[in-house]
């Protein structure tokens, strides 16, 4: 529920489904991975509200979580790093950028398949970073 609100910039409700989910996370023993998606989300939402500081503490949380927990090459710390790329491009931290969009690109060349949307969403970031240069 908070994905849709946050799609429908909704992001005071996106925020509160996401806290919840995180709180029913937190109060059972759960999977670190389950608390490292609601973080990562929560910091998707932080990002769309331009509260770039918020975004970052929730997507390094995030990140710590999988570095610890999945492989190197793990599709998710791909994900995490396109977030990062992304959050980094809205901030002009062009090498930040592109260094976390870089080992997206890695990771998803690695482990996906060449028109996986994944890839062709962190190569269009990519390009953005390029011609921001």
């Amino acid at each position: 529920m908070g994905d849709v609100h946050r799609l429908l910039e909704d992001y005071e409700m996106a925020l509160s489904y996401h806290q919840k989910a995180l709180n029913i996370q937190e109060s059972v023993p759960c999977s670190p991975l389950e608390c490292a998606t609601i973080y990562a989300n929560i910091g998707e939402t932080y990002r769309e509200m331009k509260d770039y500081a918020t975004a970052l503490a929730f997507f390094q949380k995030a990140l710590e979580i999988h570095e610890r927990n999945l492989p190197n090459d793990h599709p998710d710390l791909a994900v995490i790093n396109h977030s990062l790329a992304k959050l980094y491009l809205a901030t002009r931290e062009h090498s930040m950028a592109t260094e976390n969009v870089q080992k997206a690109i890695e990771i998803a060349q690695a482990k996906l398949s060449s028109d996986h949307p994944h890839l062709l969403d962190f190569k269009e970031t990519f390009e953005k970073i390029r011609v921001t240069l």
